[in-house]
């Protein structure tokens, strides 16, 4: 009799919940999630789940404007410094797929996987 290790669990909506991250989740993230940009100032990043395979969708706002005029009119904040094209900057990812996944909290969502993918910002 030969021991050989067990296979990984089957993607999709039976895999349980587990808060994870792995590198290979940042590569495969990378290699095939597409970006759309439906307004200025947001991406969409769009593909499989690296863990669980589900299609999702993942927001990222880059571009912040916060201001106060309740004191006098005085401009109190204001965004991050303007980034240069190539700049790159990692963003937290984690899976927001709405599948069931055994064990998952009732006040979380997706699989548990999460991961940082550096984005290459563009010239606008």
């Amino acid at each position: 009799m030969t021991s050989s290790t067990p296979a990984p669990p089957a993607p999709g909506p039976s895999l349980p919940y587990a808060e994870i991250s792995e590198d290979a989740f940042a590569e495969r993230a990378a290699a095939t999630f597409t970006v759309a940009e439906p307004t200025r100032g947001m991406l969409i990043l769009r593909g499989p789940c690296p863990r669980c395979q589900t299609q999702i969708d993942i927001p990222v706002v880059t571009t912040l404007f916060r201001s106060s005029y309740g004191f006098g009119g005085r401009f109190l904040a204001k965004g991050p410094p303007a980034t240069r094209a190539g700049d790159v900057e990692p963003e937290p990812m984690v899976c927001t797929c709405d599948d069931e996944h055994p064990g998952r909290p009732a006040d979380r969502f997706g699989c548990g996987a999460y991961w940082m993918l550096a984005i290459s910002k563009v010239a606008s």
